[in-house]
């Protein structure tokens, strides 16, 4: 007996691969593509999957752990250790100014033109908790064809890593103030500013050391289990343990399950891939890991899709702009706010890197997941998913296809996009030498 929600996965796994198929045939980024895909579901409904719908708990434990892991476990931790004090200038104090400002502005600008009636600060800053954190997936893979600078890939791939984790975290303080029903919640509505303020400081501290301590005991716990096995089966079965194994253990205990993800996924992917992975086994986890994120991103902007009413991003449109030049406004004041003042204690970040990190940085999954999560009895939930999803939307294609032009046109593109080919058949044969190698080695055993 074929059960509905079989079918429903089944048509979603079908959509995801189409989409796949012919983003790579027009040359179009797959985010974009799953972008109009999503816009699609939204106002063509499709009988199978017009009844998907998944809690807000369930998608935040089977899609944030894949897509965290994955990004983490192949950070070098050296490199990130260099850029630290930018990195998390933008990720802890960029993430809290662009919430301020964002609030501030998404609030006074629909109070102002009247674009959605009974929209009031606690919309806002929900709004500006849910799309805070940057997911610049499609800017790294142009960065990578048009051979930016590492130091710039760096800044940008260990932000948007780290400040997930502090999304989530001021994300779950907000909702706890709101009285959404969560593990980290107070077990009521917060009132009054102090009460508000107490609970913020005190759940930020808890969720983010504790996160960070759980994760890196679940990390090295799992490296020094690597080095007993040269099995890469057990071994990709070990990493999908330590990604979901960390979330839920941190969680359990009120810790943020975001950051203790990222910091097993780093240690893992620098410690325990170093010294404990043969070459067969990094490339095999490497390619589920890669399958996994492919997966989990087709899932989330379809199901985005498929949770918009018919006809809201047209209807709230305006609203919708207005939400996306206060997302913009608010990175750019996070961004050239802050990173002066982290270059007097780092190496300074140069005023041509500002202005792509203020434009590179897209929103996408992460902000999708979040606002998936919002309870649907609260009140304005439709119009958040709109104005999520249509900000999305507008930062994927307004500046994902318009980074390249202004690498370009700042001089930061110091690669050749005519050696792709060359770069693609040269690891090619590397890959097949190391096989060879390592056919040998069986050979003689």
């Amino acid at each position: 007996m074929i059960h509905a929600v079989e079918v429903q996965i089944l048509a979603l796994l079908l959509v995801a691969s189409l989409v796949a198929m012919g983003a790579r045939r027009v040359g179009l980024p797959y985010t974009l593509a799953l972008t109009v895909a999503g816009l699609v579901l939204g106002f063509v409904r499709v009988e199978p999957l017009d009844q998907l719908h998944l809690s807000g708990d369930l998608l935040l434990l089977l899609f944030l752990p894949a897509l965290l892991f994955e990004a983490a476990f192949h950070i070098r931790p050296a490199e990130l250790r260099r850029e630290l004090v930018p990195v998390l200038t933008l990720a802890v104090g960029g993430v809290l100014v662009a919430v301020a400002v964002t609030t501030g502005l998404l609030y006074a600008g629909l109070a102002w033109t009247g674009l959605a009636p009974g929209f009031g600060w606690p919309h806002a800053l929900l709004f500006a908790a849910v799309i805070s954190a940057t997911d610049p997936i499609s800017v790294l893979a142009l960065f990578k064809e048009l051979g930016v600078g590492r130091r710039l890939y760096l800044l940008v791939e260990g932000e948007s890593l780290l400040n997930d984790g502090v999304a989530v975290v001021v994300f779950v303080i907000v909702g706890a103030a709101l009285g959404f029903p969560s593990s980290h919640g107070a077990g009521h509505a917060l009132h009054g500013a102090a009460e508000i303020a107490s609970f913020g400081v005190r759940t930020f501290l808890w969720m983010t050391i504790g996160g960070v301590v759980v994760g890196l005991a679940v990390g090295a716990l799992a490296s020094l289990v690597t080095r007993f096995t040269d099995d890469h089966l057990i071994e990709v079965t070990l990493t999908t343990l330590v990604a979901y194994g960390s979330f839920l253990l941190a969680e359990q205990i009120h810790a943020s399950g975001v950051l203790s993800t990222v910091s097993a996924g780093i240690f893992l992917g620098s410690v325990g891939q170093k010294y404990g992975m043969s070459a067969s086994t990094r490339l095999a986890v490497a390619e589920f890991w890669e399958y996994a994120a492919f997966l989990v991103n087709s899932f989330i902007f379809l199901l985005v899709g498929l949770d918009l009413a018919p006809g809201e991003l047209v209807r709230h449109a305006p609203a919708i702009a207005v939400a996306f030049l206060a997302v913009v406004v608010a990175r750019a004041v996070a961004v050239y706010g802050l990173l002066p003042l982290a270059g007097r204690i780092g190496q300074p970040i140069p005023t041509a890197w500002r202005h792509v990190l203020v434009w590179g940085g897209l929103r996408g999954s992460l902000s999708m997941v979040l606002i998936l999560s919002v309870p649907y009895s609260f009140e304005g939930r439709d119009l958040l998913v709109a104005l999520v999803f249509g900000t999305v939307a507008a930062s994927l294609f307004l500046q994902g296809l318009t980074v390249g032009p202004l690498l370009t046109r700042l001089g930061l593109r110091t690669g050749d996009a005519t050696r792709l080919p060359y770069d693609l058949a040269r690891g090619r044969a590397i890959a097949a030498r190391g096989a060879l190698v390592a056919l040998d080695a069986l050979e003689e055993e």
